[in-house]
């Protein structure tokens, strides 16, 4: 099935694919006078229990999975940072901070990782009943133009136990249309692959992003968004049932032994991805631009591409306390041919912007 590849607007398209050209996105006012609170955004879904999974006959699904949204491109810095990784757990002025709630923390995967330095060749994530699989899936969606399309996206704790962390991309167009930008029927599928939903479909109630992200597709420090599902009429809770990521959102950029997770559909060089399979990258983060204070975005090296969009950045595993520390992004492009240049991917900041989200969320429970 060769289907086109979603584009959102013309105007979302330009700020996503123009690459190497495109500015960092402006600053607006987003708090009254004297608050310090990020302005958060909320959109409630329409349609009753049940009727969500409805709407995804198996033409609807298929064309979704088959249509990962395009990860925003932006330049990158021309100079790496050559700070030392912070010791995994540590942060500097955290704006938020909860503990993982997940039962099992010991995998295949974090045993292979902790072998190696560095996996920037993302890797297939074995089928087993720890994390990531468990807390780790696929979200469908309607875009506005009337697209289905698929993002990552993973369970974080939350005070409604029904919540799951992605990019602000995937639940808004961030083109300063408001609430006519929202993404619809979104649905979850936790440890999602090749067409099996082992622990089973979501469907979201309501859904948060900063305000920046829909005025203005800020990638710098607002692509994030919250999705509250509602309970499952069989299973009740989704957190009760799988457990949930932590999350640390702070000031700090350089982490070692961090996670990163999603599902690709394609890569830099990489022609083996189908965005069926749950797939990983292992190493440190660091500052995207750390000769420019007021942009925090993280870095890393993995070469996973569209698809991978929301997928968690998390440390703590190896520990047994695994933490959000970000949610895959973007990456750069050529200005002209628009093509992938590096297996550099990117978050924006996760500090305060995340956790007035995480904030509202818990706030509604």
């Amino acid at each position: 099935m060769n289907l086109q590849r979603i584009r959102v607007t013309a105007a979302c398209t330009a700020a996503l694919l123009a690459g190497l050209v495109t500015p960092a996105s402006a600053q607006t006012p987003e708090t009254p006078a004297g608050s310090t609170r990020a302005a958060v955004s909320m959109d409630e879904e329409t349609k009753p229990a049940g009727k969500i999974r409805e709407y995804w006959t198996k033409e609807r699904l298929e064309r979704a999975l088959a249509n990962p949204v395009d990860a925003p491109v932006r330049k990158a810095p021309a100079k790496k940072s050559t700070a030392a990784p912070a010791p995994t757990g540590v942060t500097v002025s955290a704006d938020a901070v909860a503990p993982s709630t997940t039962r099992t923390t010991t995998s295949l995967m974090s045993t292979q990782a902790a072998a190696a330095a560095d996996i920037a060749v993302a890797q297939d994530v074995p089928a087993s009943t720890s994390i990531p699989n468990v807390v780790v899936g696929k979200l469908t969606f309607t875009t506005p133009g009337g697209d289905q399309g698929s993002c990552s996206a993973s369970v974080i704790v939350s005070d409604t136990a029904n919540t799951i962390w992605t990019a602000g991309h995937c639940v808004h167009l961030g083109d300063g249309s408001g609430d006519a930008g929202w993404f619809t029927n979104l649905l979850f599928m936790p440890g999602y692959k090749d067409g099996q939903m082992p622990w089973g479909y979501w469907e979201a109630d309501r859904k948060y992003a900063p305000t920046s992200w829909l005025d203005s597709g800020d990638m710098t420090d607002s692509d994030m968004a919250a999705v509250v599902l509602k309970p499952h009429a069989t299973y009740g809770n989704l957190q009760d049932n799988i457990g949930a990521l932590g999350y640390v959102f702070g000031d700090t950029t350089d982490y070692s032994d961090a996670f990163v997770v999603g599902y690709p559909a394609n890569g830099y060089h990489r022609t083996d991805m189908d965005g069926e399979q749950m797939m990983y990258c292992y190493g440190n983060t660091e500052d995207a631009a750390p000769f420019w204070p007021l942009d925090n975005r993280l870095k890393w090296d993995c070469d996973m591409g569209e698809g991978s969009s929301g997928g968690p950045v998390f440390i703590g595993a190896l520990g047994g306390n695994p933490q959000i520390i970000g949610a895959v992004s973007h990456h750069e492009a050529d200005a002209t041919t628009g093509e992938r240049v590096s297996d550099d991917q990117f978050s924006a900041q996760h500090s305060a912007k995340a956790a007035a989200v995480i904030d509202e969320v818990n706030a509604s429970a």
